[in-house]
């Protein structure tokens, strides 16, 4: 019996991520607590999974307009609409989620790529597994406000 219940607390200790934050002790349960979701949209999964999600929701071809009014309607957090500029992509990592040659090659050198004309962002959520992961969603759509290309992007806070 002795060796089960330590078996049994060491599986709990390790479902159950425990963070103090301002004398508060929260209790998360990764990959299962409704905190995790935004929208419908299970944040923690992989930036694919969430990409293929917002193209259901918001398809190639969509005008701004209408992707606006989605955000509005699902109560994301809207950080900027831009009609003068994209968004940028940095990360040498993202190279293999362009199909434009010359786009991938920019990014393999190091520098940044500007993906379409104009651009929103929004702030879809954020979780904690240990610390804060914040998740944003870029939308970049072509002269005629039409979306050509949907980005995610997860940051964690360290302090």
């Amino acid at each position: 019996m002795r060796l089960k219940k330590r078996v049994w607390i060491i599986v709990l200790c390790a479902c159950i991520c425990i963070s103090l934050v301002g004398g508060v002790m929260y209790f998360t349960v990764p990959f299962t607590s409704p905190k995790l979701m935004a929208g419908g949209i299970s944040l923690s999964r992989p930036e694919s999974a969430i990409r293929r999600d917002m193209l259901i929701i918001t398809p190639i071809g969509t005008s701004m307009d209408d992707v606006l009014k989605v955000i509005e309607e699902r109560g994301w957090h809207l950080t900027y609409a831009r009609k003068t500029a994209g968004y940028f992509l940095y990360s040498r990592a993202l190279r293999d989620h362009v199909s434009d040659v010359a786009t991938s090659r920019q990014l393999e050198s190091g520098r940044s790529v500007e993906i379409g004309t104009q651009s929103i962002r929004i702030h879809l959520g954020r979780y904690r597994v240990i610390l804060d992961i914040y998740v944003d969603v870029y939308f970049a759509f072509d002269d005629d406000s039409k979306l050509i290309d949907v980005a995610i992007r997860r940051e964690m806070d360290v302090i």
